[in-house]
C-alpha cells in the first residue's frame, strides 16, 4: 500500500503514526554505522514531493517528514556518506505513471488484466499533443509547485 493510499484509508492521524513508525525503525543510525564500515559512499533517498509540502490526503499524514529527512541527511553526512535526493513524484504526475501519482488511465481488458503503460503521459507541465509533437496548452501553477517545492 503507497502513501496516498493509506494516508486516505486511515486518515491523517493515523496514516501519520504508521509513517512516524516506519521511519523511526526502517533506517537508523546504527544502519549508517553499518554501511559506513562497508565503505558506502552513497545512498538514494525516494522522496514524494508531497514530502517536503503535503497537499490533499497527504496533510496531516506526513507531519515530521521534513524533520526526518533532515535527519537523515545529517547522519549521512555524521558517516561521510552522501544522499542523492529522489524526488519521484512531482503533483501532477511528471512521468504519466502510478508510481508519480497518476493512476486514472488504467484500462481493464477483463476482470483480471488490465494495461495503462501505453497511456503513461507526463502531463504534469500541460498537454502534450503526440501526433503534433508539442504542448497544446502549459500548466504554469505545476511548474511554480515544482520549482518552488523542489
Amino acid at each position: 500500500m503507497d502513501q496516498y493510499t493509506f494516508c486516505e484509508a486511515l486518515g491523517p492521524e493515523e496514516g501519520n503514526a504508521v509513517l512516524r513508525e516506519h521511519w523511526d525503525t526502517w533506517i537508523t543510525e546504527d544502519t549508517f554505522k553499518e554501511m559506513a564500515a562497508r565503505e558506502v559512499e552513497i545512498v538514494r533517498l525516494p522522496i514524494g514531493d508531497w514530502t517536503l509540502k503535503a497537499y490533499g490526503p497527504y496533510v496531516g499524514c506526513t507531519e515530521g517528514a521534513k524533520d526526518k529527512v533532515q535527519w537523515l541527511l545529517d547522519t549521512a553526512a555524521k558517516y561521510n556518506i552522501k544522499v542523492l535526493l529522489d524526488v519521484h513524484a512531482v503533483k501532477g504526475s511528471q512521468n504519466g505513471y502510478d508510481n508519480s501519482g497518476l493512476a486514472n488511465r488504467t484500462e481493464w481488458s477483463d476482470e483480471n488484466n488490465f494495461s495503462h503503460w501505453e497511456h503513461a503521459l507526463g502531463e504534469w507541465m500541460g498537454e502534450w499533443d503526440n501526433d503534433a509533437g508539442h504542448y497544446v496548452s502549459i500548466n504554469y501553477d505545476n511548474i511554480a509547485w515544482a520549482k518552488d517545492t523542489v
